[in-house]
């Protein structure tokens, strides 16, 4: 598989960086949209914390499909970036995501034998862009991908809605806090967000020189799939 021309590559990585946006702006908006804009906070940002404030605020079909497909966006374009660029992509991961550097070098060097079923596990269970790049690396079936993806967001996703329910009025009085004093909490989201946003863009572009010239072997060693 060969790597991305210049223009596709660039589209990748602005894609990437709009996800980034939309996931900052839907967090800087939670305490104006959680109870006014549920869905549209959704489609900005899907994550857990978003999840659980949201869950109870929007239609059960609402609450199963955006944040479905918030969560899947980003997956084909940190796969596809595995899946064409192998060792090159794990040095681009490992500068993009720096908690992940050992456990992402260790399951894709080939050292670690039971390393395809650790990432199968990981990618029902937590299908993050590490995972999804990981699996790319690995080329694990596209088939196989994305039923654990889907299967393991769907389960997440439930698992969230059940926990929300069991706690639906802890979880009210906190984001009555937050809506009541949405002032505050806006600003200061602003702040860190402001400082936390040109990190991430930092180590995306740093990151992106990795695979802006890539000199890739055909077979990397113990990349093979089993």
């Amino acid at each position: 598989m060969l790597p991305f021309s210049k223009p596709a590559l660039v589209a990748v990585f602005v894609a990437i960086g709009l996800l980034i946006a939309a996931n900052n702006i839907g967090f800087a908006n939670l305490a104006r949209w959680v109870d006014t804009r549920p869905a549209l906070l959704l489609a900005f940002n899907s994550t857990n914390k978003i999840l659980i404030a949201v869950a109870g605020r929007v239609p059960e079909w609402v609450f199963f499909a955006v944040p479905l497909l918030r969560l899947l966006a980003p997956d084909p374009l940190f796969y596809a970036l595995g899946a064409r660029y192998r060792d090159v992509a794990v040095r681009f991961g490992s500068d993009l995501y720096p908690g992940a550097k050992d456990w992402l070098t260790e399951l894709t060097s080939g050292a670690n034998p039971g390393a395809h079923r650790t990432l199968a596990a990981l990618t029902f269970l937590a299908p993050n862009n590490p995972v999804c790049l990981a699996a790319g690396v690995i080329r694990m079936p596209p088939r196989l991908f994305w039923s654990l993806n889907i299967a393991g967001t769907l389960a997440r996703i439930a698992l969230i809605r059940l926990l929300a329910a069991l706690f639906a009025d802890q979880l009210d009085r906190l984001v009555d806090t937050i809506v009541d004093y949405q002032s505050w909490f806006t600003r200061i989201t602003l702040v860190v967000l402001a400082f936390y946003t040109v990190i991430q863009l930092r180590r995306l572009a740093g990151s992106a020189e990795d695979l802006s010239d890539p000199d890739i072997p055909e077979n990397p060693a113990g990349s093979e799939v089993e």
